[in-house]
Order: structure tokens, then C-alpha cells, then sequence
């Protein structure tokens, strides 16, 4: 999936295509999205009347619905919200909607259902719990109007829609408490002259969004499966990724991800395939880790073991962080996040405080590209500069590293890194084998595509890949050291407490916004035969 990268503070501002463009070259459909501030969207169209609908594109779930023409928009309520994008103010609910990475994850499993290896996502403790905001602080949402805006879909008018009236009602919900609900069905996708036939998704007659997403994650996770139903049998069917093997058009179900730079206009995902040009060094392969083995086989998401973090300049090699936790690597995410407990050692070697903002202030000394945080993965290192994980608003400036809590007992930690962390990363997702490979992202215009045929080509196991064991608590210690950049000018630095920051603090930044990294309105999608 190829895609230009657009950039704007809202839907009217931002710069895009006016329609996607196709190119055949090599074998290759490539497909041109568009990209705003909050998330990825594609417009396919659906069905043998072509009905166009933009969708999210989310690596974070696995199934593909959409609106249909008569679609119940049920908002039903207004909050407020914080997120990443700081000093505007938001009431157009397109740019103020949260949307589900992951499933909201309330109460234990039975017994029974733990002997069984069966277990509705809903029931997993603090499993999958994370929700994605707008691109403004203090957003609130002005429910109302249509969700029909970004396309709908009329099963009545179109004799190619087969419905699927032995599966489950589709039901989705949010850890910020929107939804879907609606019914399952077959028919065409297009992607330019690429066609996918009967292809699985749902149609929502009654949700609480205004826009549909298209999941390529792993089956596990899809609805049909990972939520338990009375009257069905869980199953998984062919999504997306899955369908693209089937019908011919690439050979093994993966993809890979190029984010570009942070002012880039162009990235892409392979479907498919690996292009060596962006990255440099080597592709190193660790497992996907299934953090819920106790009830599913498989992994249900893109979960690594993320080992280390380390501080590095010219002059200075801290570690900040022995984790041994697993890590989600997620393009729906703009932002990272770390256990509560762990991101106090980070704000301690930054110098950082607490703002009423729901992140921690630091010196804009650290919004450098000459210091970098080092994450390692069972021996793979990714090299992020320090300026990619800072959030400014004006002469201030913050850390886009977030607090997730664990207080319930039976809950593991466990870390998100989103944009910020995978912009750096040039990343393989291996659907069939569990298996995640990577390097360091070389920001390059060239291309050098390989087709995947069984395994990735030049990609080696990272030294610690059988090393899977991951940590069950978090170790409160926390470093009193302090990590300082070039040209550290900030006031504070002689006053630097070494004092833990309160824990009210750090845990009440997860509940603001945590948002999407760019809008898709328009990427390629490069599907390699």
C-alpha cells in the first residue's frame, strides 16, 4: 500500500487527490491514498454499482464494514477530550470522534471459558483497551448530522450484496463507548482495476460514527470469532489480506509499512512484498507474542517483546527502561505508551513535570534529531530521534509518551507504540507465520520491491528471538539520572527533583486522547502478484 501523505487541520484545509490514480507497473496495482493529520482512510468501491466509501485503515482490527444508505446515526452523548494536536479548538464532530484501535475489556473470563481456550474479547482483563482521539485539546463533540458523509451502501439496490444470514449479527464497540451494529454480507471490493470478489465485511444500519473502517489485522481478531455469540459457533472467515491470497494477488498473506519522515507527503504498505530501498542495515525477525494464551491458540495483534530502552547522544548511553513487556506495533496510533510505572523513569531523566494538559512539560532542548531513544526487541534496535517523540505548542513543549495504568491484579503491562515510534521503523507484518520483521527506516524516494514468495527475503532472526518471556508486573524502581541533550538551555535543569512524580498524575494522562497518526483519504495500495 502506497500512499501520499496530506497534511491539515481539518477536512477543508487539508490537500488531496481528488480521486485515487491508478498505475500498472511490474506486476503492481498501485493505489493512491490521500493522508490528512488523524488518521488513514481509503475510498473503495463497493458492490457492482461501484458505491464509494472512504474507511479507516486499521492494522489494529481485522474486519471491513461500512454504512449503509439508511444508517441510524446514534450519538448519544458529548465529552470532552484531550489529544495530541495542541492550541485549537474543535466542534466539528468529523474531527472530534474517537475511534476503537481495540475492544473495551471490562471483567474477567469464567472458568469456563478459560478451559476452553475460548473467551469473548470483552472478557479479557485490560486486553486490547485503547481508544484514539481528535487532533485537538479539549475537543468536544457536537453529536448530530449525518455519517453518511464519507459513503454508504444500499444492499436493496444491488443484486451482487449476498447476505450472510447464518452468521452473527455484527456488533463492534469502543473503549470510548461508540459502535457499530449491523449485518454481514459478500461482494465486490474494488481498488482501481483491482477487483476482490466476494469479499466478507459488514454493513452498519445503527452506529455511533461517522466513517467505516477497513481492518487488515489478524483473523483472531475479528468479530465474528473474538466475540462469543449464543446462537454461533466462532469462526474465522477470509478478511481482507487473507482474500488477497486466495484470489491470486500476492502470495503470502503480509504486508509492510513505511511511514516516510514526519514531513514526508508520500510512505507506503506492501501487500505482499518488501522494498529494500527503505530501510537500511538488516531485517531483523522477532515472533509475535500471544499475551492471551490462556484463551486463544494464536495471537490476537502485533504484539513484540520490547526488551529495552536506552537515551543516546554523542556523549551520553542511558538506560531508562528494562522492560521485557509486549509491545503493540500499530499505525492507528499517533502516539506511544508505556506502563504508568516505566514512564516515571523516562520523565525523571528528561527533567519532565506534569501539566494540566495530561502530558509531561520538558526542556525543547530534547527536540533535537542529534539524540535518540533506542528501542530493542529481543536484539533488533530501532534509532528514534528525540524530536519525533515531542509534542509542541508554541514555545513549549511536551512528551508524546503516555501513562497506561494496570491496577487490576491480574493485568500484565504491556506497551502501544504508534507514529511516533514507527516512522523510524521500516516494519514486515507476517500474518501467517506470527512474525514481525524490522530495521531502521531509510528515507528514500527509490524503490527496490522484492515479491514475497514463502519467507521474507533477507531478513534474519533477531539474537534474542526464542527469548519470549515476558514480564507479569511492572518493578517500581525508577532512574534518578539525568539525560541531557546538546545545547540543553532549559531553566529547570539545576532544579531538577528526583522525586517520583504522583501517581495520580502520571495514570490520569490515559484518559485523554490518544490519537490517530495520519487521515488516509488516499494511499497506494501496492498488491504484488
Amino acid at each position: 500500500m502506497d500512499f501520499s501523505v496530506l497534511r491539515g487541520n481539518s477536512r477543508s484545509s487539508a490537500t488531496k487527490g481528488a480521486r485515487p490514480r491508478l498505475v500498472k507497473k511490474d506486476g503492481l496495482t498501485e493505489l493512491i491514498l490521500d493522508n490528512e493529520q488523524t488518521y488513514y482512510a481509503a475510498t473503495l468501491k463497493i458492490g457492482s454499482q461501484g458505491a464509494e466509501n472512504t474507511v479507516i485503515v486499521d492494522t489494529g482490527s481485522s474486519d471491513l464494514w461500512i454504512m449503509s444508505s439508511d444508517v441510524s446515526c446514534s450519538y448519544s452523548r458529548s465529552y470532552y477530550r484531550k489529544s495530541m494536536e495542541f492550541g485549537e479548538f474543535h466542534k466539528n464532530p468529523e474531527m472530534s470522534r474517537r475511534r476503537l484501535l481495540d475492544f473495551e475489556v471490562p471483567t474477567l473470563a469464567s472458568e469456563a471459558e478459560k478451559k476452553e481456550k475460548r473467551a469473548d474479547v470483552t472478557t479479557i482483563p485490560d486486553a486490547l483497551k485503547t481508544a484514539y482521539g481528535s487532533s485537538a485539546v479539549n475537543v468536544r463533540s457536537s453529536y448530530g448530522g449525518t455519517c453518511t458523509s464519507e459513503g454508504s451502501f444500499n444492499t436493496a439496490e444491488l443484486d451482487s450484496f449476498n447476505l450472510n444470514s447464518t452468521a452473527p449479527d455484527f456488533l463492534i464497540h469502543y473503549a470510548d463507548e461508540t459502535y457499530a451494529s449491523g449485518v454481514w454480507g459478500h461482494d465486490y471490493v474494488d481498488f482501481g482495476s483491482s477487483n476482490v470478489s466476494d469479499c466478507s465485511f459488514a454493513v452498519a444500519n445503527d452506529t455511533s460514527l461517522h466513517i467505516g473502517v477497513f481492518g487488515i489485522g489478524l483473523a483472531e481478531l475479528e468479530m465474528t470469532y473474538s466475540s462469543n455469540s449464543s446462537t454461533t459457533t466462532p469462526y474465522t472467515y477470509e478478511n481482507f489480506p487473507v482474500r488477497l491470497k486466495s484470489t491470486g494477488q500476492i502470495n503470502k498473506v503480509m504486508y509492510s509499512l513505511y511511514l516516510n519522515s514526519a514531513d514526508a507527503q508520500s510512505g507506503s504498505v506492501l501487500f505482499g512484498a518488501v522494498d529494500h530501498a527503505k530501510y537500511s542495515g538488516q531485517l531483523q525477525t522477532v515472533p509475535v507474542v500471544n499475551r492471551y494464551s490462556e484463551y486463544y491458540d494464536n495471537p490476537l495483534r502485533f504484539d513484540i517483546v520490547l526488551d529495552l530502552i536506552t537515551l543516546e547522544n554523542s556523549s551520553q548511553n542511558v538506560t531508562v527502561l528494562t522492560l521485557h513487556i509486549p509491545a503493540l506495533l500499530d499505525s492507528g496510533t499517533t502516539l506511544t505508551y508505556l506502563p504508568t510505572d516505566f514512564l516515571y523513569s523516562l520523565v525523571s531523566l528528561l527533567g519532565g513535570w506534569y501539566s494540566f494538559l495530561g502530558y509531561y512539560r520538558v526542556s525543547c532542548s530534547y527536540n533535537t534529531t542529534t539524540a535518540h531513544a533506542v528501542f530493542n526487541f529481543s536484539g533488533a534496535k530501532i534509532r528514534v530521534p528525540m524530536a519525533d517523540l515531542i509534542l509542541s505548542l508554541q514555545s513549549l513543549c511536551y512528551l508524546g509518551v503516555v501513562g497506561l495504568s494496570f491496577s487490576n491484579s491480574s493485568s500484565s503491562p504491556y506497551a502501544i507504540l504508534g507514529d511516533n515510534f514507527l516512522r523510524s521503523a521500516y516494519v514486515v507484518y507476517d500474518l501467517e507465520d506470527y512474525e514481525i520483521s524490522l530495521a531502521q527506516a531509510e528515507f528514500s524516494d527509490t524503490e527496490d520491491i522484492e515479491v514475497v514468495l514463502s519467507s521474507v527475503p533477507l531478513a534474519v532472526r533477531a539474537s534474542g528471538y526464542s527469548s519470549t518471556a515476558v514480564a507479569s508486573s511492572i518493578d517500581s524502581d525508577f532512574t534518578t539520572s539525568r539525560f541531557l541533550p546538546p545545547a540543553y538551555t532549559s531553566a529547570r535543569s539545576s532544579s531538577l527533583s528526583s522525586s517520583r512524580p504522583k501517581s495520580s498524575e502520571g495514570t490520569s494522562a490515559i484518559h485523554f486522547a490518544r490519537s490517530l497518526l495520519f487521515t488516509l483519504l488516499g494511499a497506494c495500495v501496492l498488491f504484488v502478484i
